[in-house]
């Protein structure tokens, strides 16, 4: 796919956080895992300092799951389906996260809703990235959306996780045009890339916040 296009992200950020000892990340995503690839890759190159914890999926063949085998990252696989509640399933969840001492928890295509009980826990210790220039388009089918309601701009954002869905402090975001012979797959691979950009410099500001002590006042 050609990768020029043009962009927009705000805020810029001309380089990463240094972080020692490196931050420690768990990650949450029940697809194919690219963005996690992405910050597999940037760790084991050593240009962000993270250290990848834990990969929890929800999903017995999520593709992330061979990522991290092939990172030789721990993984967990946790259904829902097999709690008698949701509570029960985000506290082996959150117990798991504790586990293994996350400081920063990163929903990178996790497709479940996560509940106040989940999200108090680590309160303002959460992010995800969401396919749309929030607060447009917030939900599961954010690039459908954009192109029936026929806008003219789309990109993604990444925000520390809130009680309401899709909402929460925005971290960054990243803005391009959709073309008008865009459908879901070729706009998908291009928002793909930007995401590729904005969550891993999320994920260093998110961190020196954290790191700051300045969260209880963010």
């Amino acid at each position: 796919m050609d990768k020029s296009f043009n962009y927009i992200i705000s805020p810029e950020i001309s380089e990463f956080r240094r972080f020692s000892p490196k931050l420690k990340i768990g990650v949450l995503a029940s697809g194919n895992g690219t963005n996690f690839q992405e910050l597999i890759n940037l760790s084991e190159n050593g240009e962000l300092d993270i250290d990848i914890k834990v990969l929890i999926t929800n999903k017995d063949d999520a593709g992330c799951i061979k990522r991290a085998d092939s990172a030789k990252i721990p993984h967990r696989i946790i259904r829902g389906k097999d709690f008698l509640e949701k509570e029960l399933f985000e506290l082996e969840i959150i117990n798991t996260l504790i586990k293994f001492d996350v400081e920063l928890i990163v929903m990178a295509g996790w497709m479940k809703i996560v509940t106040p009980f989940f999200i108090n826990k680590f309160k303002n210790k959460i992010i995800n990235i969401h396919p749309s220039l929030l607060p447009s388009y917030k939900g599961g089918s954010a690039i459908k959306d954009s192109l029936l309601n026929g806008s003219k701009i789309t990109g993604c954002s990444v925000h520390f996780v809130a009680e309401e869905v899709d909402s929460g402090s925005l971290i960054m975001q990243a803005a391009l045009s959709i073309r008008d012979d865009d459908d879901i797959d070729s706009l998908s691979k291009r928002i793909h890339i930007l995401e590729h950009k904005i969550l891993p410099q999320s994920i260093s500001h998110a961190g020196f916040l954290i790191r700051s002590n300045f969260m209880e006042n963010y």
